[in-house]
């Protein structure tokens, strides 16, 4: 408002420039009605979520759904224990039903987020690539010193190939 010039370089009066001046007063009056007085009235409905409300409906969901899994698990486990045709050691599904429960039950408590989880997946599975690459390099030492056949080699080699796969 104030860099509207009073006068024209030939010496005449700036064309409306009240008109001016009064159109910008007006919009920074108008400005501060709606920042002060219309948002208030705007969003006075408006529901703000409370992110603590939010956390503890995190932790409910999560707890409700690892328990729905640990049944889910403990019937397959029960299934799988059942069937003959499968003839799974009893031990191993056990262990491995354990761990899974127990890895949910760790989520479910808050106790171990989906980064952990990645990284402790992550670890896993390089401590088993370095453990197939170890049985590798021995199923080599051993067919170099004819310790094993080569149809033997070949036969544990793809062993591994698919322990490798999973």
């Amino acid at each position: 408002m104030l860099s509207i010039p009073l006068l024209l370089p030939n010496g005449s009066g700036f064309p409306a420039r009240y008109e001016l001046v009064f159109l910008a007063a007006g919009v920074i009056l108008f400005s501060l009605f709606v920042g002060v007085i219309m948002l208030p009235l705007l969003l006075q409905h408006l529901e703000v979520a409370d992110h603590a409300q939010q956390l503890k409906e995190e932790r409910i969901a999560r707890a409700a759904t690892a328990e729905v899994a640990i049944v889910a698990i403990q019937k397959m486990e029960e299934r799988l224990a059942a069937d003959t045709e499968e003839n799974i050691d009893n031990q191993l599904l056990t262990e491995v039903s354990s761990r899974v429960i127990g890895n949910l039950r760790r989520r479910a408590d808050g106790r171990n987020d989906v980064e952990s989880s990645i990284q402790e997946e992550n670890l896993e599975r390089r401590f088993r690539l370095a453990a197939l690459r170890s049985e590798r390099a021995e199923l080599y030492h051993l067919r170099a010193t004819r310790e094993i056949s080569n149809e033997t080699l070949q036969k544990l080699l793809h062993d591994l190939d698919l322990m490798k796969r999973y």
